[in-house]
């Protein structure tokens, strides 16, 4: 496909150059009523394929040759091997169009200076545009590439900001759900304290990494849920509705933990009678649909503290998935939306 592509290149320049040149000539001449329009063509046609393949041939070697050499000696080999290429370019063509009829004058050297006048001026044209399109394009891809590195430099250093405020806050909240049991329950506070080491786990694998499974997540939900209720005992009521089918989707690491969590912290802990919270997940329209439900009065946008929980959970959503993956609020239930 390369090479096809760079073949179609080189005979639309031909082409382009050959149309150009046969115009330029006419013009010259005093108008194309005096030229045969077909032979015209030919000749230019001649003199371009001539002429072209030489100049690319040449500056393909001499335009790189630049490694411990100063500026002007540079430019000097450039020049003479591009002009050395159009006057070899031009006299080959004259040989061919000579012996075809095609070009004939009084003397073959006296038309051969005349054309290599007017093939100097040609080639002196069109390489100045060329090296312009080519100075800018090369610019306007490397201001591209800097921008887009620039970029994604940019989106990592924010999600390694937001993960590392993720981190030090689920630790927090989950150690001191331990900390309740180590004297009333010391068994019971270390098969939590194992749970804990699954978490950490957990935790600090998803930082080499931007998504997981809706699986693993679970899990996660399940170990902390259980943690937090040998902590709230009955206050905390919970049932996770998740599907096999949509186990396999993918997340981001402690997504969903961050809503459970909101929900334990906001309306379990503050209440004497504590609270119920439902997880269901299903995938339609290619969308993964991830709903925390409890019995509170519901959070709404305008109650999403800057920096905590839920606000950085839709900071990385927006990193990670752009307008493709959000958070909806309704009432008591806060959705994650995915694509699936």
């Amino acid at each position: 496909m390369q090479i096809k592509s760079e073949y179609r290149r080189w005979a639309v320049a031909i082409g382009g150059i050959t149309i150009a040149a046969f115009a330029m000539s006419g013009w010259l001449s005093g108008g194309f009523q005096r030229m045969d329009v077909f032979a015209g063509l030919v000749v230019s046609l001649v003199y371009t394929v001539c002429i072209g393949t030489l100049v690319s041939a040449v500056s393909a070697r001499t335009w790189p040759w630049s490694e411990g050499r100063g500026a002007l000696v540079i430019w000097a080999v450039r020049l003479s091997s591009v002009l050395t290429a159009v006057a070899v370019g031009t006299l080959i063509g004259l040989v061919v169009l000579w012996n075809l009829n095609l070009v004939r004058g009084r003397s073959f050297w006296k038309t051969y200076l005349f054309n290599l006048e007017f093939a100097a001026f040609i080639s002196f044209s069109f390489g100045l545009a060329v090296m312009i399109y080519e100075y800018w394009r090369v610019r306007y891809e490397k201001s591209e590439l800097e921008r887009e590195r620039a970029l994604k430099l940019a989106t990592e250093a924010r999600l390694a900001s937001l993960e590392s405020r993720i981190h030090p806050h689920f630790l927090f909240n989950t150690l001191n759900s331990i900390s309740s049991l180590i004297h009333s329950d010391p068994m019971a506070a270390d098969a939590q304290l194992q749970r804990l080491c699954a978490l950490l786990r957990f935790s600090l694998d998803s930082s080499e990494t931007r998504l997981v499974s809706l699986g693993q997540e679970m899990k996660i939900v399940r170990d902390y849920l259980d943690i937090e209720k040998t902590r709230f005992g009955d206050r905390l009521r919970f049932e996770l509705d998740v599907p096999d089918s949509v186990l396999s989707c993918s997340v981001p690491p402690l997504a969903v933990q961050t809503l459970v969590e909101n929900s334990v912290k906001h309306v379990v802990a503050p209440s004497r009678t504590g609270g119920a919270i439902t997880v269901r997940a299903a995938v339609a329209g290619g969308v993964l649909t991830v709903s925390v439900s409890d019995s509170g009065p519901g959070v709404g946008t305008g109650s999403i503290v800057p920096g905590h929980g839920l606000d950085n959970l839709r900071s990385r959503l927006e990193v990670l998935f752009a307008d493709r993956g959000r958070l909806a609020f309704d009432s008591s239930t806060v959705r994650l939306e995915v694509p699936a």
